[in-house]
């Protein structure tokens, strides 16, 4: 899918690094960057994250520019019309970066999804800023763009692996009324309500008193699925009675509140590693590709190395490992679904 990775601190450095072909840049978060450069024979897609992740650092400013090889494309799709992806046949592997906070995510995952050959492999994340505002964040040479995706099809393979590690507290209740990505009822009452009485008899923290964003990353929504682990939401906001997520939710959905330990979340990017990996010729495996999410990062604070260093551990000393600390991840595990996960660790091998 790539054939050049490397990291700058400033926009102002692309020009010693560009050469002629396509390109991908993620951006962290507080990298200074007002227009996008233009350069000759260079054509550029990119996105803004929270954090970036290069040989086994994250950074809160810096870019990593992916050059594209000749087998792969990438483009920008309106997320309300994602008729406009045209996968060739011979598409083994997607990466994908979509509008975090966009309320399409879900149906542009599934339709998109749907378009590919099968066995294809998808992998990808959420953009966007920690302000937790929807904003321009994706860009190519001519702009930026909001409620967009960008999307680098390839005839490479990758491998894929995910886990989250994080165990039920509270529940189950029942999401009695959803709109989208709102949780407005939990077993027919406010939302809020009933998530606030569950979460301070666990937590010394108070909602009055600490923002919500601080105490809802380390309590996370989880959606009960049979024979299978939970399809993890993180709530983000609320005005008091309702709850806004990262992703849709379906009305009616049987949710847990879940709580996370260090080890067992370190356990789980391991185990991500582990399963990525195995689907490789280590000889064929070329850099990683990791989509760790944001409040994984804030709950573990000093010890994110260890997440880090736990995927490392699965591959050869001088792996590069490389990819964006993220509002929502994206992987496909089986051939029947697609998900967009929050709090989770997934892994791709290339």
């Amino acid at each position: 899918m790539f054939e050049r990775i490397f990291f700058v601190e400033r926009i102002e450095d692309l020009h010693v690094k560009l050469k002629k072909g396509s390109y991908l840049l993620l951006i962290a978060e507080e990298t200074p960057f007002l227009e996008i450069p233009k350069y000759k024979n260079v054509n550029i897609h990119g996105a803004i994250f929270p954090r970036i992740i290069f040989k086994g650092k994250t950074y809160a400013s810096g870019i990593i520019v992916a050059q594209l090889n000749a087998t792969s494309s990438i483009q920008i799709i309106d997320m309300d019309t994602p008729y406009q992806f045209q996968p060739s046949t011979d598409t083994n592997s997607v990466l994908t970066i979509v509008d975090g906070f966009s309320t399409q995510i879900n149906d542009f995952l599934e339709e998109t999804y749907s378009r590919l050959p099968e066995k294809t492999k998808l992998i990808g994340g959420g953009a966007g800023k920690t302000s937790l505002l929807q904003e321009p964040i994706l860009f190519d040479t001519y702009r930026f763009y909001m409620n967009a995706a960008i999307i680098i099809t390839s005839k490479s393979t990758i491998g894929i692996g995910v886990k989250h590690g994080w165990k039920p507290l509270f529940g189950p209740f029942i999401a009695t009324s959803c709109k989208n990505n709102v949780l407005e009822k939990i077993n027919f009452q406010d939302a809020f309500s009933v998530y606030k009485t569950a979460v301070e008899k666990d937590s010394e923290m108070r909602f009055e008193s600490t923002p919500f964003f601080k105490i809802s990353q380390c309590y996370p929504l989880g959606i009960v699925r049979y024979n299978r682990d939970f399809l993890v939401r993180e709530p983000v906001k609320t005005n008091g009675k309702n709850i806004v997520l990262v992703g849709k939710l379906d009305e009616n959905s049987v949710l847990s509140i879940l709580k996370g330990e260090k080890k067992e979340l370190l356990e789980a990017a391991k185990a991500a590693a582990d399963i990525s990996r195995a689907d490789k010729e280590p000889e064929a495996i070329q850099s990683v590709f990791l989509v760790d999410c944001i409040s994984r990062y804030s709950l573990l604070e000093t010890s994110f190395k260890e997440e880090l260093q736990a995927v490392s551990k699965a591959y050869a000393a001088k792996t590069l490992i490389w990819g964006v600390v993220s509002l929502g991840e994206i992987a496909n595990t089986n051939q029947e679904s697609i998900e967009y996960y929050n709090n989770t660790c997934v892994v791709g091998t290339l």
